[in-house]
């Protein structure tokens, strides 16, 4: 028996050194890859050799933000970026990467490039292929968006017999004023005139290049009553229609101009839903002592596109129309419509996802 344990023990032992021998431990210490770049390993890259790394936060220049480093384990290279030209402003290169395995290459991506499209200011993103050599290649989307400013908007002025010949002139005053401002940017206006009856003035393709003051400034009132969701209704079926010069595709705005409440209240809802369902943005200004009434401004409210905050404007007088008139420029040019802006999260461009 004695024997017998002698050789277990010893084959134990020697199983026992076997499998010693077949286990390594790995004597490379682990890399610590530095380098003094803002941001820098906000994004990691691995390839087959190497590592990218990024610095999204990395200001080179006083319009260039964001830079792609190559890394081994011996040191970490800056990759130029050949492709960038002056109009990618402070990209933050890197604030998103990926790569595909199967071809090697890597899309590196900087989404806070700025527009300054007057009153606001928007964000484009680009991103640039970068393939296995390191060169920077084609850029997704090839180009950054322009300001859009693209528009139709249609005037609907209240004509009924509350509101004073001098009024009338003073509102007609107005608009010319707002059109001057907003003329030339690819905007198209119509003048629609309501009452107890509604009349269109000028189309779309009618109102001339040349002399529309003139031609706003003869509109004669037509004095009456007050159906507001009747004229609604009628600039939302005849004017917005394409037969009628309407395009598509760009941003739709109505303006109404009224001094008080309508007197087809019942009939508001469905012109609204109406106006809802062919996207057109409202503003609603309502004018004069009759909008201290919660009804009227409730009625305001329910005119205008919502927030009703951004959307409703109310003056004393009609000779305060003008003080509204740059705000009112500002809210139209910054609507974000079905054109104005590609959205990405209020922000144009590509992202690594749609790679």
């Amino acid at each position: 028996r004695s024997r017998m344990d002698r050789i277990i023990f010893i084959t134990l032992l020697l199983s026992a050194l076997k499998a010693a021998l077949c286990f390594n431990v790995d004597p490379v210490a682990w890399r610590s890859l530095n380098d003094p770049a803002a941001g820098f390993g906000y994004q990691v890259v691995q390839r087959q050799s190497d590592l990218l790394i990024s610095a999204p936060l990395k200001q080179f220049s006083s319009t260039a933000r964001g830079q792609i480093f190559k890394c081994t384990t011996e040191r970490c290279q800056n990759l130029m970026n050949t492709v960038q030209n002056s109009q990618h402003v402070n990209m933050s290169l890197g604030l998103a990467m990926t790569s595909d395995p199967a071809t090697q290459k890597t899309l590196a991506c900087g989404p806070t490039i700025p527009k300054d499209c007057r009153s606001i200011t928007m964000y484009n993103g680009l991103c640039f292929e970068i393939d296995p050599s390191n060169a920077f290649r084609r850029s997704y989307p090839s180009s950054i968006e322009e300001c859009q400013t693209q528009a139709d908007i249609a005037f609907l002025l209240d004509g009924s017999g509350s509101v004073q010949p001098s009024d009338f002139s003073r509102m007609k005053t107005f608009v010319i004023n707002l059109i001057s401002a907003l003329w030339g940017k690819d905007t198209q206006f119509a003048i629609t005139q309501f009452s107890g009856i509604t009349q269109t003035h000028y189309y779309f393709k009618t109102l001339s290049n040349s002399y529309w003051r003139q031609q706003i400034d003869g509109i004669p009132q037509l004095r009456g009553g007050t159906a507001t969701a009747a004229a609604i209704t009628t600039v939302v079926k005849d004017v917005f229609s394409p037969s009628k010069g309407a395009r598509s595709n760009v941003k739709k705005i109505l303006i109404v101009i009224t001094d008080g409440e309508s007197q087809d209240q019942y009939n508001l809802p469905n012109a609204i839903n109406l106006a809802d369902r062919e996207n057109i943005i409202r503003f609603a200004i309502g004018v004069g002592a009759a909008f201290s009434k919660s009804s009227a401004k409730q009625e305001l409210n329910m005119i205008a596109s919502p927030p009703s905050g951004n959307f409703v404007f109310q003056v004393g007088s009609f000779e305060a129309l003008d003080k509204i008139q740059t705000n009112l420029q500002d809210k139209i040019f910054s609507i974000e419509g079905n054109v104005l802006f590609t959205k990405l999260d209020s922000s144009q461009g590509c992202t690594v996802v749609q790679w």
